[in-house]
């Protein structure tokens, strides 16, 4: 597994600090993608920009006025819980993608002008070589130069709840499945057991977790069947007032 060094101009002796100093201002720092946090109050709010919400207000002022209180409480109801699972289904995404962006504030273990030094895993870049043992949260996305007993825990990535034993000599399609990638260990994913030596491939958003941690952040929460049924029964209001 020596062989693949060169290929990322690295020697056994891992990267010169002179080197990773360029590697991280070319390559940038080894985080996950983020934005800023959003208050609850926010999100609460976010849930009444929407014209059939207001179709539904406007009708339950309407029939206060008139008079209709059993009117204006029960569609009172229906705004509030529509608010309600809108925000809580928010709330489970923010939480989600904060989650993803702490992952790799951790310690990393890397070889450094022939070294071994403890550093925070930001400062990861693509061409060092990490040393991985038991508990330790792998920094970046790292093919795999060898190993002893190495089992990691990728359920993160990709639901598998049981360890993966890992194996350095594989080859494989670079088009292969996260999961069935048993010669590389992924950015996130933990150490069960073993220890390895790994070349970093990809950091921050290169990395599979980095993909994922993307889609997150750009994902809209998928509407429950009450919402897509309340929506139905707005529009049909709307129209009847029209």
């Amino acid at each position: 597994m020596e062989s693949l060094l060169p290929a990322l101009g690295v020697d056994q002796h891992g990267l010169s600090q002179a080197e990773a100093g360029e590697r991280l201002q070319r390559y940038g720092r080894n985080i996950l993608p983020h934005q800023p946090p959003v208050q609850w109050w926010q999100i609460a709010l976010r849930q009444f920009r929407n014209p059939l919400i207001y179709i539904l207000a406007f009708a339950a002022v309407l029939s206060l006025v008139t008079g209709r209180l059993t009117d204006a409480l029960f569609i009172a109801g229906v705004l509030c819980l529509n608010a309600l699972i809108g925000a809580i289904q928010e709330m489970k995404a923010e939480r989600s993608a904060r989650a993803l962006q702490k992952l790799l504030r951790i310690r990393a273990s890397v070889e450094r002008d022939g070294d071994l030094m403890d550093i925070n895993a930001e400062e990861v870049v693509p061409g060092d070589i990490l040393w991985l043992e038991s508990g330790n949260r792998v920094p970046a996305d790292l093919r795999l130069l060898d190993s002893h007993g190495l089992e990691i825990d990728e359920s993160l990535l990709t639901g598998e709840s049981l360890p993966v034993a890992k194996d350095p000599a594989a080859i494989l399609d670079p088009a292969t499945a996260v999961a069935d990638r048993s010669n590389m260990a992924h950015a996130g994913s933990i150490v069960v057991r073993g220890r390895a030596r790994g070349l970093a491939v990809a950091t921050g958003t290169a990395t599979a977790v980095g993909e994922l941690a993307l889609d997150v952040m750009g994902a809209k929460p998928v509407k429950p069947p009450l919402i897509v049924r309340m929506e139905r029964f707005t529009r049909a209001i709307g129209i009847a007032i029209v």
